[in-house]
Order: C-alpha cells, then structure tokens, then sequence
C-alpha cells in the first residue's frame, strides 16, 4: 500500500521527508517518533481494519494542498 511508512499514525500527515531511510526513523512534526517499519505496520494494521469493517478499497491519499 502506498505511503504506509510515510503516514502519521498519530495525526494522518503524509510527509516523504519524516522518514529517515538510513537510520530506521520516522520524526514527524506532531512530534510523533518511532521506527520507520513499526509506522508502516501500523498503518497497515490500519487499512486492514478498514477492510474487515467493510470500506471495499481502503487507501492513503497523499493530500498536495
């Protein structure tokens, strides 16, 4: 799924430059910190949610306002 490591799980931004490939670390300007990995999954743990409750093709879309 798109932008799973690049998405807030804590307030839905989606920002390439939070995700620092090198060191594993995701910073968003929320102040919301973890590994790049555990946000993907956890947005992926997300979108599956979506699913089972019924939402036929749960996605992130990256807002360019």
């Amino acid at each position: 799924a798109k932008y799973t490591s690049q998405r807030c799980p804590v307030c839905g931004r989606i920002h390439k430059q939070s995700r620092d490939h090198n060191r594993h670390l995701y910073s968003c300007p929320c102040g919301y910190k973890s590994n790049d990995d555990r946000v993907g999954a956890m947005n992926i743990q997300n979108l599956g949610k979506r699913w089972l409750s019924g939402e036929k093709n749960p996605r992130y879309k990256k807002d360019n306002n």
